[in-house]
């Protein structure tokens, strides 16, 4: 019997437990999963066969190895912050380690030790980073093995409300964690991309507003803002030569614009600050942000209820990030019956024996319920199977990874397509 150990339970981890616990008996397999509390992983798992429900505290060290310890691999779903307490006692107690999020500048520096170890810590496996990797690499090496010589690369994903459950002006509700959609831009490095081969570097302030339109055809048109640093993925991608490299984020116009308002208000700020710095007068806001009651921007805020918050703080200090989630946390909630989708679309420009074309390829996935989100699903899938590739040994490469070998990438992207998660492809010729 194997032990597989999947740390947090959180919104993103039910798709994941679920296929863990469907293939448990057939791959010999027995899952714990830990969260802050025992009830918290009861939820997840409902009591099912071949799985404990931990309550475990992140900080009591012992009692954290001592779970570590039993072990065969680590399924880290905990907020990235915790990844590098993870991962030290995985390399201590000889533990392969996976989680969806980005790579840090720490773990990457754990690379030599881990491989020294014989040691996988594989990391960006869920959706975006994730399935962004996978099919874009099966992309981009289908077409240089064809010869292709490829010029440009953009990649952009978005975690939505669908159509059918799209009630406010945002366009958007909660499918993954609040705290990271507020802070999202903010603490993340260099936000850098680079187009027609100039480098665009923008501060967080700047980020929003530089959000531009894509027309995905019959999926309908979306804005794109910066995600991170797109340079670092140049090589990542084997794409040395390219004029264009840019990945972002996906969202429903008007939602860039009015959370640049929100941003020039302070309200994301992480720090605690003097309430009057973000407590003014409707008038004052709008008149310091330019825009009147006849613009979508208002209509956003108004739906908010954000002048009205504003007035009746009484505290001396205030953090404007946590007041903002609050806000957020009842207006943006799934109701029960909403469902979500994820939209990711790549383009990539490349010239074949002459001619200039662009490939666009396309994943819409819409989520059954408000518990399991097409980004639950989207997350919890890819890392579950990859779990799955390392217990069974066919990952041959060692050190801190990311999903973006064909050992690792073909077997999952033809597994996600058994579960509807699939790319449809539309290329078109360029004028030279």
């Amino acid at each position: 019997m194997r032990n597989i150990l999947i740390l947090g339970a959180g919104k993103s981890s039910i798709a994941l437990i679920d296929y863990l616990i469907e293939h448990a008996q057939q791959e010999e397999w027995y899952i714990t999963v830990a969260d802050v509390t025992a009830d918290a992983a009861l939820h997840k798992t409902k009591g099912r066969a071949h799985t404990t429900a931990k309550g475990f505290n992140l900080q009591n060290d012992e009692e954290r190895k001592a779970l570590i310890a039993k072990a065969d691999i680590v399924v880290s779903m905990l907020p990235a912050a915790f990844h590098l307490t993870i991962a030290k006692d995985c390399i201590a107690l000889k533990k392969n380690l996976v989680t969806p999020s980005y790579i840090s500048d720490a773990m990457k520096a754990m690379n030599d030790e881990v491989a020294h170890n014989d040691l996988i810590f594989m990391n960006e496996t869920g959706l975006d980073p994730g399935i962004d990797h996978m099919s874009a690499m099966e992309l981009i090496e289908g077409l240089q093995a064809r010869g292709c010589q490829i010029t440009g690369f953009k990649s952009n994903c978005g975690g939505l409300i669908a159509p059918v459950s799209d009630n406010n002006p945002w366009h958007y509700k909660f499918t993954w964690n609040p705290r990271n959609v507020v802070l999202a831009g903010q603490g993340e490095g260099k936000i850098r991309f680079r187009k027609n081969g100039e480098l665009n570097e923008l501060s967080y302030e700047q980020l929003f507003s530089s959000a531009y339109k894509i027309d995905t055809g019959n999926y309908g048109v979306f804005e794109s803002y910066p995600n991170r640093d797109s340079l670092k993925y140049i090589s990542e991608y084997g794409l040395d030569e390219v004029a264009t490299m840019y990945r972002g984020t996906l969202r429903v116009p008007p939602f860039c614009a009015g959370w640049n308002c929100l941003v020039k208000l302070g309200l994301t700020l992480e720090k605690e600050i003097p309430v009057t710095s973000i407590k003014k007068e409707e008038a004052e806001i709008l008149n310091y942000l330019g825009i009147n009651t006849a613009t979508d921007e208002y209509q956003l805020l108004k739906y908010l209820e954000l002048f009205e918050r504003l007035k009746i703080l009484t505290d001396k200090t205030v953090v404007p990030s946590v007041f903002l989630q609050k806000i957020l946390e009842e207006k943006w909630q799934l109701k029960p019956g909403d469902k979500d989708m994820v939209v990711m679309v790549h383009e990539i420009d490349y010239v074949e024996a002459g001619k200039s074309k662009k490939l666009q390829s396309s994943l819409v996935y819409t989520g059954k319920d408000e518990e399991h989100t097409a980004m639950a699903i989207t997350v919890g899938l890819p890392v579950a199977m990859i779990t799955k590739a390392i217990l069974n040994k066919q990952v041959n490469r060692r050190g801190v990874l990311m999903p973006k070998y064909a050992e690792i990438y073909t077997p999952v992207l033809k597994e996600l397509k058994q579960y509807g998660i699939s790319f449809t492809e539309h290329i078109t010729e360029l004028a030279n």
